[in-house]
């Protein structure tokens, strides 16, 4: 994957030498591996109006035990029963959120997140302010590429933000929003969760969309989820240093469009590995066994360098937009984000 903003994004490398977005080997596969999991929430009912600013929040269900690779055919663990939340006061919380299958067991099914307006994690963006808070986004941008906070499409309130990519450009373009002080809760493990809208069809060969790494943008080492073809390309990216390169994998199914979905997703550092969830059913991974490019490796070898842990070193720049690596040819396309989440358990959909 690869990052942007009109304000801009950046890209991430590959196991085997090549440049970023190089190639269309850059695949990846479903994750297997320990970690697979969201934490039971309990549900919170809205309080009336004067009631106190928040309700107790309630104890989250037992976490289950052992299953399978995520996606797989392994059996999840059991869940344990979500409890009932206090009262809520003016901003009634968070809904229901089904127990987690056990680390390396298959995730379990993520309930709904607060209701909107309510932050369901450490970090949020709804963009309900009209604007792009300069306080907490940088916007690097490159090529024809823009961004702008806009009113005609947005998940859910009045505000989303749209990015723009113009047809055929010359090069590469980016575009993106980029965190400029995560919560250090984040560094090694964390759960992402965003609205978002594409149009029309994509059909290219690497444009990067969502990614969660180090700072130095457009050349950071990260963690990506991206387009390949029509469907989705799950990526460790390494851009600067010895040895860069990057491996991919391809989880099967195309990428929603002309809709909004709800896009989920776990980025964990150790041991590394991506787990990717649309609209709460499993989408795929990345880890050490689901690696499609560089093609030939033995399934569980080191995922990269030798390495299964450590490839990030800490997660502080998360980036939302685009970063298209072969753009020549394409049509002009409209990407919209809302509703962004970062937290350190895996966060739901809204209802």
């Amino acid at each position: 994957m690869k990052l942007v903003a009109a304000y801009a994004l950046a890209p991430i490398a590959v196991l085997v030498y090549l440049p970023l977005g190089c190639g269309s080997d850059h695949s990846q596969g479903p994750v297997t591996g320990a970690a697979a999991a969201a934490g039971a929430g309990g549900a919170a009912s809205g309080a009336v109006a004067g009631a106190s600013s928040a309700g107790a929040p309630g104890q989250a269900g037992a976490l289950g035990s052992g299953g399978g690779v995520l996606g797989g055919d392994g059996s999840g663990g059991q869940s344990g029963a979500p409890t009932s939340a206090g009262a809520a006061g003016n901003n009634g919380g968070g809904g229901t959120a089904g127990a987690a299958g056990a680390a390396a067991g298959t995730a379990g099914a993520a309930g709904t997140a607060g209701a909107p307006g309510s932050c369901a994690g450490v970090f949020c963006e709804d963009f309900e302010t009209g604007q792009i808070d300069a306080a907490k986004w940088s916007t690097p941008v490159m090529g024809g590429a823009t961004m702008m906070v806009e009113t005609t499409n947005a998940a859910h309130g009045k505000y989303a933000v749209q990015f723009h990519g113009p047809a055929n450009p010359s090069a590469n373009d980016y575009v993106y929003i980029i965190t400029k002080n995560a919560p250090a809760s984040l560094a090694k493990h964390n759960f992402g969760r965003a609205y978002m809208y594409i149009s029309p069809q994509r059909n290219d060969t690497d444009m990067g969309l969502v990614f969660g790494g180090t700072a130095g943008f457009p050349k950071p080492t990260y963690m990506s989820l991206a387009n390949h073809s029509t469907g989705w390309q799950f990526g460790f990216i390494k851009l600067s240093g010895s040895p860069g390169g990057e491996v991919q994998a391809y989880p099967k199914g195309d990428m929603p469009v002309m809709k909004w979905s709800c896009l989920e997703w776990e980025f964990n550092d150790d041991p590394d590995q991506i787990n990717v969830w649309g609209d709460g059913k499993v989408i795929g991974s990345l880890n050490n066994k689901t690696v499609a490019v560089p093609r030939g490796r033995t399934p569980g070898t080191p995922l990269f360098n030798n390495m299964n842990s450590g490839l990030i070193g800490a997660f502080t720049d998360f980036g939302f937009g685009y970063y298209d690596w072969h753009p020549a040819g394409r049509p002009a396309f409209d990407l919209y984000y809302d509703d962004i989440v970062l937290n350190t358990d895996r966060v739901g959909c809204l209802p």
